[in-house]
């Protein structure tokens, strides 16, 4: 089977197992889902399904050369995800501000599918599938890079019409050294993880894209209360959701709603806002091979680089007292 990806461009896919998992029921759901969340609703660019991306992880993960069982592993790992993508962390808020709760349902929506009888088929072990920790490629705690992190942000880059000249030469540039991905070159580790920070500050943790976040989650939250919805409704995708929210003629929910437009604008202000609400914790400080051969962090060669993530994790915690002006 050819892909045609917008990321990384024509690839073959012949793996049995692969193919077969792409046409099962959770992968395919995952069509409905938009990793953009909320936002979608007031930024039409935003059009990177769950499923284009689970995708995408399974092509960078054999690209890299990872096993066909780590490629399936990156291909499922994002199965469990709720409509609306991570405003059901919002929903169900921690103090942590993790934005996991997705993951509480991983095997349980796995078991509950066709997979296991998949993976069966081809002998392969879903106890070891289903724990990420075999799968040091796939997933890695920040601040390090890993599959999921690196595609998400490139795609991103690609769908938002963000710079993406450099995105063939980070692609070139990735190593795997000691089942870790990292770069071959310090100054195109740096680039990376400045795209990676610009991607932060002007989309993911954007104002008002917590916002529309927090505004949507507020409306699932009524919405959960007055039963209109169930927890198990999450499961399905964004439109049976919205839809469902839509035709509740609930004015409360219809007036959470009316705000996720294109017209929606935000002010922060501390003492008179409507809301307070934040988002999690995103960064990279890639490891690269330097010229004596050691592997370092990025912030070590570049210190100045260091002072701006500190000032990024200090922005982050600090959170967003909203005052919605128009919309």
């Amino acid at each position: 089977m050819i892909i045609e990806d917008r990321v990384y461009g024509k690839i073959n896919i012949e793996e049995s197992v692969l193919l077969e998992l792409m046409k099962s029921g959770p992968l395919q759901r995952l069509k409905g889902i938009n990793q953009a969340g909320a936002s979608k609703y007031a930024i039409a660019a935003k059009v990177v399904t769950r499923y284009e991306h689970s995708v995408g992880v399974m092509i960078l993960l054999k690209f890299l050369g990872a096993s066909v069982e780590e490629q399936i592993a990156g291909l499922l790992h994002d199965v469990p995800h709720t409509a609306f993508s991570h405003v059901a962390d919002y929903v169900f808020t921690s103090d942590e501000h993790k934005h996991e709760f997705h993951e509480k349902f991983h095997e349980q929506i796995i078991k509950n599918s066709e997979i296991p009888v998949i993976l069966k088929k081809y002998n392969y072990d879903l106890s070891r599938i289903l724990d990420e920790h075999n799968f040091s490629l796939l997933e890695k705690d920040l601040p390090d890079l890993c599959a999921d992190r690196i595609d998400y942000s490139l795609r991103d880059r690609v769908a938002m019409g963000a710079d993406i000249s450099r995105i063939p030469i980070y692609i070139k540039n990735f190593v795997v050294k000691d089942k870790e991905i990292i770069f071959n070159d310090m100054k195109i580790a740096k680039q990376f993880s400045e795209d990676y920070l610009e991607m932060d500050y002007k989309y993911w943790s954007h104002p008002r894209e917590v916002a529309m976040f927090q505004i949507l989650a507020d409306a699932l939250k009524v919405a959960l209360e007055k039963k209109i919805i169930s927890q198990d409704d999450l499961f399905q995708d964004d439109d049976f959701v919205y839809n469902k929210l839509k035709q509740s003629k609930d004015k409360d929910i219809l007036k959470y709603l009316d705000k996720l437009n294109p017209k929606l604008k935000i002010e922060l202000d501390k003492k008179n806002y409507d809301f307070y609400s934040r988002n999690k914790l995103r960064f990279v400080d890639p490891k690269f091979v330097s010229s004596d051969g050691s592997i370092r962090h990025t912030t070590e060669a570049f210190p100045k680089f260091k002072d701006e993530l500190k000032k990024h994790k200090d922005w982050i915690e600090a959170g967003n007292y909203i005052k919605i002006v128009a919309y």
